[in-house]
């Protein structure tokens, strides 16, 4: 081949590289351009009403086209795949099979990674409700952060988002974030994360006892201080607002602390106050329109039965009076339940970020538990009972997700009558 023909084509290879890159930096830069129009909306809004008026840009639009420009099969590679749990029970194994290569696993798409990491429900509209696209995908970005942006600059912006899994590959990226990337402020934020991520038992366990777990919390919390850049973010906020939240939940809210005292008022309008002393207390914030909460309080006397001495109590939050009254009734519920107040101040001082939220205190008024009420929630009472407790079905099972993983199946639902960018070199059994 001339030498003229082999420039041509180089030359013809980059321009194809450039036009893809700036095309994700173009989709970029129109989002923040809403965002910025959006902020400043906000600005100069001077009612609450006029705030409430301004829609915050979902990114639907930015997602189709910032996809369009990353999402090409550029080859494949070889690598071990594991099998699914359905496929384990099937027999399958890890085993090395050629995957495909996407143009989003190059350093370049690194900004693009990180968005999709940070609007997850804009990334669920791309595919129409199709899960196993989502999970496909979801997983693959994944990936790419695993194996390639670990180390860029751009994974800042998405370790707040990461650091709300409970996924211990998740924590495991952050490692490798913390660990192997020369940009100060990811690093910050990849300590930071795992420091908030370690209030989680499935994480938290994996580090062999509490006290190690603890330990580690408060080493990856001093680091993110220590080597923060000035004016570093956290998501919305600054990571020094970040790092003050987190303080006091390893100050309250973890196990072993004593919890924030509650004052609620009951179905009657009677002032209660919780934890009660020297009684084991099961704080239970929940929601009449969720399942799981509502499963829980409708048989709480079978909680009373199998752990005898339990101080159950569950609390409403964001609820008005009146509408909070009448659906306990109609549920059947009439007797104690108990409510937050107008500001949910309650809510706010145990920091409840999903619902149901259980938090388990034991007659010492330390926590033992805090989280979603599932099978670690159901251990931490039967140790606690392991005396005492009376045989019976049990109440608290672990029978929904807590919340969104990446790779998971989101919760958003699709409209049929949505657009979606088209999709390039799917894997045919999609």
């Amino acid at each position: 081949m001339k030498k003229t023909a082999i420039l041509a084509m180089f030359a013809a290879l980059s321009a194809a590289a450039t036009a893809t890159e700036s095309a994700m930096r173009d989709s970029l830069a129109r989002w923040e351009q809403q965002m910025s129009e959006f902020r400043a909306a906000q600005k100069v809004a001077t009612t609450d009403e006029q705030r409430a008026a301004i829609k915050i840009p979902d990114g639907r639009d930015v997602a189709a086209e910032l996809w369009r420009s990353i999402s090409k099969k550029t080859g494949e590679r070889e690598e071990w795949v594991r099998p699914t749990n359905a496929e384990r029970m099937k027999g399958a194994v890890d085993e090395r099979k050629m995957v495909p290569v996407y143009e989003f696993d190059q350093a370049w798409a690194a900004p693009a990674v990180a968005w999709f990491i940070n609007h997850p429900e804009a990334f669920a509209e791309l595919f129409k409700g199709r899960p196993r696209r989502v999970s496909y995908y979801a997983n693959a970005l994944l990936e790419s952060l695993n194996r390639t942006h670990y180390s860029s600059p751009a994974v800042a912006n998405c370790c707040a988002k990461l650091s709300e899994s409970q996924s211990v590959r998740v924590y495991e990226i952050l490692q490798k974030i913390y660990n192997r990337n020369q940009d100060l402020g990811a690093r910050a934020g990849a300590a930071l994360a795992m420091s908030i991520m370690l209030s989680n038992p499935t994480i938290s366990g994996a580090e062999g006892s509490a006290a190690m777990a603890r330990s580690k919390q408060l080493y990856f919390l001093r680091q993110a201080v220590r080597i923060a850049p000035e004016n570093a973010m956290f998501g919305n906020r600054t990571l020094s607002e970040a790092v003050i939240e987190m303080s006091y939940v390893l100050r309250n809210l973890s196990v072993g602390c004593v919890p924030p005292q509650l004052t609620l008022t009951d179905t009657e309008g009677k002032e209660a106050i919780f934890p009660v002393a020297n009684k084991p207390n099961l704080i239970f914030f929940w929601s009449p329109e969720e399942q799981m909460g509502l499963n829980v309080v409708q048989k709480q006397h079978q909680l009373a039965e199998q752990f005898p001495g339990l101080v159950f109590c569950p609390i409403t939050v964001h609820a008005e009076r009146e509408g909070w009254l009448a659906k306990l009734k109609e549920l059947g519920i009439v007797a104690n339940a108990y409510m937050d107040d107008a500001a949910n101040s309650n809510g706010r001082a145990y920091r409840v970020a999903q619902l149901p939220t259980a938090v388990l205190v034991g007659a010492d008024s330390r926590i033992l538990f805090i989280g979603y009420p599932g099978l670690p929630l159901q251990t931490a009472l039967d140790t606690l009972f392991a005396n005492s407790r009376k045989q019976a079905p049990r109440v608290i099972v672990d029978d929904q997700a807590p919340a969104l993983q990446p790779g998971s199946q989101p919760t958003t639902t699709v409209s049929s009558s949505d657009e979606a960018p088209a999709l390039r070199d799917m894997p045919e059994d999609f």
